[in-house]
């Protein structure tokens, strides 16, 4: 029987979904077409790519860890640096697409994946049960209250166990199986 512990499951998922963004998306979609939107429509990969890293950053280095989001040493060369509450937002915010660079998209997708995955090595696991300040880091990086009332409400008295469940592992391999869908959409799959 496989023995694995809580911590080695968490960063194993982290670890694969990095991996699997890498190898099914980000080197499968050239970064030229990552502001495409499939069938005419829908989401750009580069805007999907951005929404699943700021979630991930904001949650676990912002709420759970209260330390300088990864996304700092990323804003020279994203194309964006003000306004990082920008992507928060399920809908696509279609200026940001035009102006992300979709290379440093996909190095800062996989940089806050990796950044989770060391920190848990590295210290183990946070007191699971744990209610953080959320709305403190929110309105740090400026997320306006009347926009996102709905992400302020959803992540209040929520324990430390389900930002590492949802925000950086469920809500990513939710956003992969997206983009694996519109880049076979995109006709570029590799099966």
């Amino acid at each position: 029987m496989l023995d694995v512990d809580l911590r080695d499951w968490i960063v194993g998922d982290l670890k694969s979904l990095g991996a699997k963004l890498d190898g099914g998306v980000l080197e499968r979609i050239p970064a030229e077409r990552q502001r495409e939107r499939a069938d005419g429509g829908g989401i750009a990969p580069v805007y999907v790519l951005w929404h699943l890293a700021r979630h991930h950053d904001v949650a676990v280095n912002g709420v759970l860890r209260g330390i300088g989001a990864v996304v700092d040493g990323w804003t020279g060369r994203l194309g964006i640096d003000g306004g990082l509450w920008r992507g928060l937002a399920e809908g696509e915010d279609a200026d940001l697409v035009d102006v992300l660079d979709p290379e440093a998209v996909g190095g800062y997708t996989l940089a806050v994946i990796q950044s989770t995955a060391d920190w848990l090595d590295d210290r183990g696991l946070p007191p699971m049960d744990d209610r953080p300040d959320t709305a403190s880091a929110l309105a740090a990086i400026g997320t306006p209250e009347d926009r996102f009332d709905w992400l302020y409400s959803m992540w209040d008295g929520k324990p430390t166990a389900w930002f590492l469940q949802w925000s950086a592992v469920g809500h990513g391999i939710n956003h992969l199986g997206e983009l694996v869908s519109i880049r076979n959409r995109m006709g570029l799959s590799p099966f």
